[in-house]
């Protein structure tokens, strides 16, 4: 299972970014792992000399392809209604305080008293600009929302247009501790990724593995009885009422169980920590488990999680997860 930050590295390393990704949640290092995955991006391709300076400029928060939107006061001078006004304090403020970065610190440094620091769309307008200009090196432009849940409706409304319609290789990237606070058509616009820790599911661990092996009992059966194709179908449709969160933590169950499971087939017991809790057969399981199939069979949950953190509609993609399980569990 991956970890949040392992998740953003292996998107910096894929040739399909995401126009907008959503960081949510109470854990830490939310922002510090967003910054890694911004240097990853502008950096990456590069080596030696040229590399090490991008990765500095960008240490120092100031690559002109690197953007940053976060709280700050209303005022009735314009040009401090804008994120601009405030880069060099915010800069100083960010290389101090990257690892517990918090509302309460920024405020102090703004020393804006009673005043409750906000997203407003005062904020967010220069960026249409901002993101015209032809890039500095690299063809990737990023935008980092601090405190994402502090936009007005208004800020809102103006960002979810952008994210619609974004401008060639630009990556929003959101962060926010209460993902409830955000507007949903934005959420539903950007690939989520929950920063609440690696789970050890112990909640919901035994009714994964219910869940889990009545979909591999089906696409067993399905090869001798065709009749067990209907059974496929309502499997999907049950799995499709589940909580999108709680699916995508199925996902990654189901991903840690095939995995067990090969190493289990190949024999590196040392490695193999799952024990059923039900009456799954984990040993006849894993048999079916090899080299031929097992980068077919993650894959598959692995597009459902990606699928799920899109929005996807939840019954196509557990329909065709099942199916494809199905072809791919024989494959042996």
């Amino acid at each position: 299972m991956l970890s949040a930050s392992e998740e953003l590295r292996e998107i910096s390393k894929s040739k399909r970014i995401p126009n907008a990704i959503l960081l949510y949640g109470k854990g830490k290092n939310k922002l510090k792992t967003a910054l890694s995955f911004c240097k990853n991006i502008l950096s990456s391709n590069e080596e030696g000399e040229k590399k090490r300076r991008l990765e500095k400029i960008c240490d120092s928060y100031s690559h002109p392809d690197l953007h940053f939107i976060f709280p700050i006061p209303s005022s009735s001078k314009p040009n401090e209604n804008s994120c601009n006004f405030y880069n060099d304090k915010w800069r100083d403020f960010l290389s101090l305080n990257t690892e517990n970065l918090t509302i309460k610190g920024w405020r102090n440094e703004l020393k804006c008293g009673n005043k409750q620091p906000f997203i407003g769309v005062g904020a967010v307008e220069p960026l249409s600009r901002l993101l015209s200009l032809s890039s500095f090196e690299r063809k990737h432009k990023l935008v980092v929302f601090w405190c994402a849940d502090r936009m007005n409706s208004e800020a809102s409304n103006k960002i979810l247009k952008m994210v619609e319609e974004p401008g060639k290789d630009t990556t929003f990237v959101f962060i926010t501790d209460e993902i409830n606070k955000i507007i949903p058509t934005l959420v539903s616009r950007c690939q989520t990724i929950n920063f609440n820790g690696i789970k050890d599911f112990d909640l919901m661990s035994t009714e994964f593995e219910l869940l889990f092996s009545e979909l591999l009992r089906n696409a067993f059966q399905i090869k001798k009885d065709i009749s067990y194709g209907s059974k496929i179908i309502e499997w999907s449709k049950n799995a499709a009422k589940l909580d999108k969160e709680i699916q995508k933590d199925f996902f990654k169950f189901s991903t840690e169980i095939i995995r067990q499971a090969f190493l289990k087939n190949i024999n590196a017991d040392s490695q193999v920590v799952f024990e059923p809790q039900t009456e799954f057969n984990f040993f006849s399981f894993s048999k079916f488990v090899t080299k031929n199939n097992v980068e077919d069979l993650t894959d598959e949950f692995e597009k459902a999680f990606y699928q799920t953190s899109r929005n996807g509609n939840s019954t196509m993609i557990m329909t065709s997860l099942a199916l494809k399980l199905t072809k791919a569990i024989h494959k042996h």
